[in-house]
């Protein structure tokens, strides 16, 4: 681990934002140029405070990107843990040394006595670490099993090269699976590129011969001690000799069918599993953990691979939801492989609300063909979809299709913190309606519902819909077989929304049933239906008395105003048909004036003309006459014939060529504006042309 590529990991500057990891080009003083695995960018930082170093791959690397995860990890399996820690420490590790860093990862140890004896009983006595000295002096080194021993010591001596073509499908084989948040997909020669020193710069990569040692593979100098001279096998040609392949395919292959993969590695023992994963080198390691995760068996080898994040775990999701659906009759083992991979999605939190359609889609394949053994992996993925729905956008919300979760519902018994519960409140969050859907309750008992009102479905049940629907008739056929005090109190001590608005007759006849045979509950009948329901009565009676008066009252008063108004409505009436006549008669008047006006000023107009005819007068004195008659009925002309001015639309109309505003056009008729009392009404437009 103390020749592993040295990346810098960069916190978030945001509560719960995405962590990036970058590959160091360069450095400057205590500057270093790094780029960032996620976009490409480069930029110059500072180690410290956000950024840190770490070695790819190491332990230290693994916190830096997702210290819940890996804490987690270390709670289920400490030893895991320690034994990776062991390994990156080539020259071992005293018992303090341990502590230290441990305790630098963020997990104190020191304050955990109980785990630390669990740690140091494995130290002593694991066959996989080799103790030397005694007391606080004793290290600890890893021992690699005695297969991977042999294979070293047979490959010390000749490190074989790969052919052109391996390499390159080597290169272009990129994992889905990446396990820096951001960085899947990234180019597996970047991941891999050594840090360059200060003021040079990154050499292009030349294509190597066969037989020639890889750059990786670089001799140790004389006297140095030789360790693995040997570059370890790829994941892909692991996973063809562990599935019996007689070559290996790209590592995309076996991702695209993540299953059938897993299915197969469920064959192999552990041994065998912990030689798949041993010295793999990042992004490799990520996605043998994500194969791993389909492994159809329990085995410690799971719990000690790389974590996957959100986006990985939504790929992996996505891929085996799409594989299952090619097949038209899945094997029992890819079955079971989607099980044990629903089972472990479910146990994490790094599940965005993209997994919702995946998991919906395997769920229902193993449900279809395990109704009854996988009740718990169906109640996980309903747990774990009662978390993401109401996290969904609204794009996602209205594209998920909630009736595909009934089939999986009903397989679910109702418990107060189970996953149909949880389910259930979840879709009524989403789409308040959808919960009417009849499957969602089938088979619920009262006793059920009543429990699990107490916790997340009790927002459901209070909506009126819901329990007058599902709620009332399992109450009312309850009260109907009451025959005991315990059930009576039951019934009586359930949630408000359970008996709001229930009809009283099938409470007393479940008290009267009761009381035939319980002297307590017929005391409380007998009270109740003798004193109690005298006072009751009375009570009801004085106040139905009260309000009757009440009534009486309001109605003389209502019929003395109906009086009133009526006497009101008549006299308006009355003056109304008189304003209206009165009205019509000054209108007429007004319009014959009007007609009379117009008829004189027209009839003055044609004996001026005609007198003027007939004396031959010259037409300028004509003319002038009529302008000043024109003008006595407040007639403004616009313009006069043959007169030039500029076009104004507003005013002028013109007969000839389509003027422009402004341009110069020729008056043919004058136009003319009225001006009664002061106002400027347009009443015809003068004709102008452009000739």
């Amino acid at each position: 681990m103390d020749q592993a590529e040295m990346v810098v990991v960069q916190e978030s500057d945001r509560p719960g934002g995405p962590v990036r990891v970058g590959a160091v080009l360069s450095r400057s003083r205590g500057d270093y140029q790094v780029r960032w695995h996620d976009d490409g960018t480069e930029e110059t930082v500072t180690i410290g405070g956000r950024n840190q170093f770490a070695p790819r791959g190491s332990l230290r690397h693994q916190f830096l990107l997702d210290l819940a995860s890996a804490t987690t990890m270390f709670e289920e399996d400490p030893t895991a843990m320690v034994l990776r820690l062991l390994r990156e420490y080539d020259s071992g590790l005293t018992r303090t040394k341990i502590k230290e860093k441990l305790d630098a990862l963020g997990l104190a140890l020191h304050r955990d006595r109980a785990r630390w004896k669990v740690i140091d009983r494995f130290l002593t006595s694991s066959d996989d670490v080799q103790m030397t000295g005694t007391g606080v002096a004793a290290t600890f080194k890893w021992k690699p099993p005695k297969r991977r021993r042999t294979e070293l010591s047979e490959q010390s001596d000749v490190a074989p090269t790969l052919p052109v073509a391996d390499q390159q499908d080597r290169a272009t084989a990129t994992p889905a699976y990446a396990v820096e948040k951001g960085s899947v997909g990234h180019d597996v020669r970047e991941a891999r590129q050594i840090t360059q020193p200060s003021g040079t710069s990154p050499t292009a990569e030349q294509p190597e011969s066969p037989g020639s040692p890889s750059k990786d593979q670089t001799l140790p100098a004389a006297g140095e001690r030789q360790t693995v001279v040997a570059k370890a096998a790829s994941l892909p040609d692991r996973l063809a000799g562990a599935i019996g392949e007689d070559s290996s395919r790209p590592l995309p292959y076996y991702l695209s069918k993540p299953l059938a993969v897993g299915a197969q590695l469920g064959r192999l023992n552990d041994q065998q599993l912990e030689d798949l994963i041993t010295d793999l080198e990042e992004p490799d390691a990520a996605a043998a953990g994500a194969l791993l995760l389909a492994l159809p068996r329990q085995s410690a080898v799971v719990g000690r691979v790389t974590a996957l994040s959100h986006e990985s775990t939504t790929l992996l999701l996505t891929s085996a939801a799409a594989e299952i659906q090619v097949y038209a009759e899945p094997d029992p083992d890819v079955i079971t492989a989607a099980a044990a991979l629903l089972r472990q999605v479910c146990k994490v939190d790094n599940v965005s609300t993209g997994a919702i359609s995946p998991l919906i889609t395997l769920a229902s394949a193993v449900a279809a063909k395990h109704p009854q053994d996988v009740v718990p992996v169906i109640d996980g993925v309903a747990q774990k979809l009662g978390c993401l729905l109401p996290l969904m956008s609204r794009d996602e919300r209205n594209a998920v299709d909630l009736d595909r979760l009934v089939p999986l519902v009903v397989r679910l018994p109702f418990t107060r913190d189970g996953g149909r519960a949880a389910l259930i409140a979840a879709v009524g969050k989403v789409r308040a309606k959808s919960v009417l859907h009849d499957a969602w309750w089938a088979g619920a008992t009262l006793d059920d519902l009543a429990r699990c009102a107490t916790g997340v479905l009790g927002a459901v049940t209070s909506i009126p819909e819901v329990a007058a629907r599902y709620l009332h008739p399992l109450v009312l056929r309850e009260l109907a077989v009451t025959e005991s005090r315990r059930r009576l109190t039951f019934l009586l001590g359930l949630p408000g929304e359970f008996v709001a608005g229930l009809p009283s007759d099938p409470v007393v006849a479940a008290f009267h049933r009761v009381a035939a045979g319980d002297p307590v509950v017929a005391g409380w009948t007998g009270a109740l239906g003798q004193e109690q329901r005298v006072e009751t009565l009375r009570h009801t009676a004085e106040r139905a008395a009260a309000a009757a008066a009440a009534a009486d009252q309001r109605a003389e008063a209502a019929e003395g105003r109906a009086i009133a108004l009526a006497d009101r409505v008549s006299q308006l009436e009355e003056t109304l048909r008189a304003e209206h006549r009165q009205t019509s008669s000054l209108r007429s008047a007004q319009d014959r004036q009007i007609q009379i006006d117009i008829i004189r000023s027209l009839a003055d107009l044609a004996a001026e003309v005609e007198e003027l005819a007939v004396e031959q007068t010259a037409s300028e004195t004509l003319v002038e006459r009529v302008r000043a008659l024109v003008s006595a009925q407040a007639l403004e002309p616009i313009g006069q014939a043959g007169q030039k001015l500029t076009f104004d639309p507003t005013v002028h109309e013109p007969i000839v060529g389509v003027p422009t505003i402004g341009s110069a056009v020729t008056v043919i008729r004058p136009g003319y504006h009225w001006h009664p009392s002061g106002e400027d009404i347009l009443i015809e437009r003068a004709l102008v042309t452009t000739t």
